[in-house]
């Protein structure tokens, strides 16, 4: 499954699901924003300075339910106390944003990272050091209807975990 594939199935839903497990992904989209954040820039992106949070605010205006689960891990990684800040300008466009701490529940060790894309699941494959490899459509979407289940059950609201768990990463 290639990148268009990918997008094809995403615009079709209605409601798209997220479960990150890595504790760091290296996206090269992403590499000048990271680099800004580690030289202090700590301005969030919005609507109206970034496409992407343009087209997540719109989306979440016509209808489509974005939501994520984060699984963090203590101590956390630099990447992912930047995904943490800035997951607070995806939740200001609409993404509902939930954070699970891999320590809370037995049942957090060992989760596939996927999306679920109303009953189509796309499994997530990275390598050991956060390099995307494939994506890959799963022939049943109802175990990782579970996983979500599990993963949402055992999880805060983003804006919970931050004031009570790292509120040096509120924005």
């Amino acid at each position: 499954m290639d990148a268009d594939d990918l997008a094809r199935i995403a615009a079709r839903a209605a409601d798209r699901f997220r479960l990150e497990v890595a504790q760091l992904y290296l996206v090269p989209q992403e590499a000048d924003d990271l680099a800004a954040w580690r030289r202090g820039d700590r301005t969030l992106p919005t609507p109206e300075t970034s496409a992407w949070m343009a087209h997540l605010r719109d989306t979440t205006a016509d209808g489509v339910r974005w939501s994520r689960v984060r699984i963090v891990d203590h101590p956390l990684t630099e990447y992912t106390e930047w995904e943490l800040w800035g997951y607070q300008a995806n939740a200001a466009a609409g993404e509902h944003i939930y954070i699970a701490d891999r320590d809370w529940h037995r049942e957090l060790a060992d989760l596939p990272d996927f999306w679920l894309f109303d009953d189509t699941a796309v499994l997530m494959h990275y390598d050991e050091h956060g390099h995307f490899h494939h994506a890959e459509q799963a022939p049943d979407s109802r175990p990782y209807r579970g996983v979500r289940s599990v993963a949402l059950r055992h999880s805060v609201p983003l804006a919970d975990y931050l004031r009570r768990h790292e509120p040096r990463l509120i924005a």
